[in-house]
């Protein structure tokens, strides 16, 4: 080979160590960059000279040149953050975000709300995801977005009662049984009537509207293992006008239980069955279901109510009813799922952020901005719900760093530094020995 062909070997050894630490800067400078992805340079030599000799044709090279400058699609550490939007993916797969005209695809996920509640990024493409209507997640993906609008409320139709009664009280004296009270909201009080049982206890409900209200329940024993029940509600709330505090029953039943405290009936018989109709002011009229439990072919379920020879006492009361509501706090679970809580309590899924995997990732277009874009080589994203088809998990409330290892950049900066000296010195060899070549002229 001649000497300016040493000059051209030379002289490629030196663009791929420049092109090396290039890629070394570049991957130290995104250090810090939420759900960067490294790079490595990978390098291929060139097409060889053919020289003859005295055993036969020869392959000399004639240098070195990029191949690929590959993305590095290893997991980036998960760090905690104050953002309850933000997100992290332990495992593989990409948030996609959009503008409605094209998908672009990203492991960084930091989002925020815009002013119409889209969640974005910072350059306002929004996340997508599995849209929910009425707090069920559907199955069309479109931009995930969060209301500030307030909750409607939700009208109580069934509520729930655990308790114990106890077994050793008195049956001898039932003045509600004998008709001592009157119930229809204009003589005895709620306070009156639930002291005449042998045991009472409350719970909130709440009307069509959202108002709260407060039902008494009152039980009082009626023989061995025999029990009455009466729900009633404070008069006063009612819209026929009664008087503040007076009784006013809107059900009523039976409960037995057999030898070992079980229950083993239960009836109930609404007011506004029997001729008796009643609504809360300005509201829905509606009769409540009361449970008690049972099952196991006793039917009824929910609520478990016991007669034991222990205190009479409330375990817990549950209805399906709430008030008007505004969000207050939002959290993303592992798959994905957007859960939004409100000032009445309510906990309502809003969506379902999805992943997107592909079978060759390192073959995604890096466009910037910690973007990717799809490409006939990646082949077509594989989109489902977090944890779902190999895909990983979603870490709410956290971030997905770089996955540089500063470390290792040093180690292949000091490589590429001495490569690209000891090629300027062969380099600089073949110059000498040109300037040699000249002298003998």
């Amino acid at each position: 080979m001649s000497l300016l062909n040493n000059l051209n070997t030379a002289s490629s050894g030196l663009g791929v160590s420049s092109t090396s630490m290039s890629v070394i800067g570049d991957n130290i400078a995104n250090i810090n960059t939420v759900g960067y992805k490294g790079s490595e340079t990978n390098f291929a030599d060139l097409i060889p000279n053919q020289v003859g000799g005295l055993a036969g044709v020869s392959a000399i090279g004639t240098g070195a040149a990029t191949n690929t400058v590959a993305t590095v699609f290893g997991q980036g550490s998960l760090e905690s953050s104050t953002n309850s939007l933000d997100m992290g993916i332990s495992g593989s797969g990409f948030f996609m975000v959009g503008d409605g005209e094209e998908t672009l695809y990203t492991r960084a996920g930091q989002f925020y709300l815009d002013e119409e509640g889209f969640i974005t990024t910072a350059s306002g493409l929004r996340l997508q995801g599995y849209t929910a209507e009425d707090a069920v997640v559907g199955i069309t993906i479109g931009d995930l977005q969060i209301s500030d609008s307030m909750l409607d409320p939700n009208m109580t139709t069934e509520l729930n009662v655990e308790a114990n009664l106890d077994s050793s009280s008195d049956f001898a004296d039932t003045p509600i049984a004998d008709g001592t009270f009157t119930t229809d909201g204009t003589g005895d009080t709620v306070d009156d009537f639930a002291a005449a049982g042998d045991f009472s206890t409350s719970m909130t409900v709440y009307d069509s509207l959202g108002e709260a209200h407060e039902v008494t329940m009152v039980f009082e024993k009626t023989a061995d293992n025999e029990w009455n029940w009466h729900a009633i509600v404070d008069a006063g709330e009612l819209s026929s006008g009664y008087d503040d505090g007076n009784a006013f029953e809107i059900s009523s039943g039976t409960l037995s239980f057999d030898t070992d405290g079980h229950l083993t009936t239960f009836t109930q018989v609404n007011a506004n069955d029997v001729g008796t109709p009643w609504v809360f002011a300005g509201a829905e009229q509606t009769d409540f279901e009361f449970n008690f439990g049972l099952n196991a072919a006793g039917e009824a379920v929910g609520g478990n109510m016991t007669q034991n020879a222990s205190d009479s006492a409330v375990t817990s009361v549950s209805q399906d009813g709430y008030a008007t509501g505004s969000i207050t706090s939002v959290e993303v679970d592992t798959d994905g799922t957007i859960y939004g809580t409100y000032t009445n309590g309510q906990e309502l899924a809003l969506g379902q952020v999805v992943l997107a995997d592909f079978s060759a990732p390192t073959e995604l277009d890096r466009i910037g901005g910690t973007f990717f874009r799809a490409t006939a080589a990646s082949g077509a994203p594989a989109v489902g719900a977090a944890g779902t088809g190999g895909r990983g998990d979603i870490v709410g409330s956290a971030l997905e760093g770089s996955n540089v290892e500063l470390e290792d950049q040093f180690v292949n900066m000091i490589t590429a530094q001495r490569t690209y000296q000891a090629n300027s010195r062969v380099f600089s060899a073949n110059s000498d020995l040109l300037q040699e070549l000249v002298n003998l002229v």
